[in-house]
């Protein structure tokens, strides 16, 4: 990843440095995985350009996808994959789901994993 631009929310700044982010699927994400940004497609040829959120980064909080659940997004046509759909958060920090196409590439800082008890011994 190379960062050419940044965002004016003061909390990507220090997250922008951080040598842990990971593009990953919309389906790989993880509760307690910090979603940084989303990305535009990409043109033949050009690199994927990421597209910050205004609101700044937020921890994900995966549900299952349920189109009829009246957010108002939910339901919406781009928010289909041809892989299928998943939430990434309800009601935060918007007040409706964030529904995203499963296959749709996604910057995270993956949440710390605490070692297991064999791990700390």
């Amino acid at each position: 990843m190379v960062v050419t631009t940044t965002t004016e929310h003061r909390a990507s700044h220090r997250i922008l440095a951080s040598a842990s982010l990971q593009i990953v699927r919309a389906d790989q994400v993880r509760a307690g995985d910090l979603i940084v940004s989303g990305f535009d497609p990409a043109r033949p040829g050009r690199f994927p350009r990421s597209g910050y959120f205004a609101s700044g980064p937020y921890r994900a909080r995966p549900i299952p996808y349920d189109p009829t659940c009246g957010c108002g997004v939910c339901g919406l046509p781009e928010v289909h994959g041809p892989d299928g759909t998943v939430v990434l958060t309800t009601g935060h920090p918007w007040d409706t789901c964030d529904p995203w196409p499963a296959d749709d590439l996604v910057l995270i800082q993956p949440r710390r994993r605490l070692p297991t008890p064999s791990e700390r011994t």
